[in-house]
């Protein structure tokens, strides 16, 4: 990983989470079927509102008619660059409950929680992964036949080994070579006193 990419921390925190970040230049490399599955063993065990796990992934390896039919309902500014993964995930969250039907208003939360693991055992493997939300809804629902009444698509992910930014054209050279930025701890927590 380029040292531009590892962050400088104001507080310790676990290396695994200072190494994810959202790559663009993969490599030629090719993720085998066991090593997806065990980031989707990973992701299975992220909590979930009553252990519902509102999850599904549906995925397509490189040089496959349906990976192509995902870069085509991406937006412009993804394809250039996502059309190397290795694999691309759309990740899909169950509106409603399984237990009782009722309207879960935590699908997402959970959905976004199991993408994160996922990616945290990625980085564990030296496997990076970029969420995607710029795609084309309705093209996107369409295309992979998403029943809309139980599903939501949360976004996509294109996953791989990395490769050097200079593979990229720009904007995205520049982007893959620009150092990482948070907000500070202090802009986004507030001590209640009382």
């Amino acid at each position: 990983m380029s040292e531009i990419k590892v962050p400088k921390t104001q507080h310790p925190v676990h290396e695994l989470i200072t190494k994810r970040w959202s790559a663009r230049a993969f490599s030629e490399r090719q993720i085998t079927i066991d090593e997806l599955n065990t980031l989707f063993e990973a992701a299975s065990w992220t909590a979930s509102s009553v252990n519902e796990q509102p999850w599904k992934y549906l995925y397509a390896f490189k040089g496959t008619q349906a990976f192509e039919k995902m870069i085509e309902v991406m937006s412009a500014g993804n394809q250039p660059w996502a059309k190397n993964a290795s694999v691309i995930l759309i990740s899909l969250s169950k509106r409603s409950f399984d237990h009782n039907g009722m309207p879960n208003r935590h699908h997402m939360h959970d959905v976004g929680a199991a993408n994160t693991t996922l990616l945290l055992q990625a980085a564990h493997q030296d496997i990076y992964g970029h969420i995607i939300g710029g795609f084309h809804m309705e093209q996107a629902i369409e295309a992979f036949n998403i029943e809309t009444d139980i599903w939501e698509i949360a976004c996509f992910i294109t996953i791989g080994y990395l490769d050097e930014p200079n593979t990229l054209d720009e904007p995205y050279r520049t982007r893959e070579q620009t150092a990482r930025t948070r907000k500070s701890v202090n802009e986004f927590t507030q001590k209640l006193e009382s």
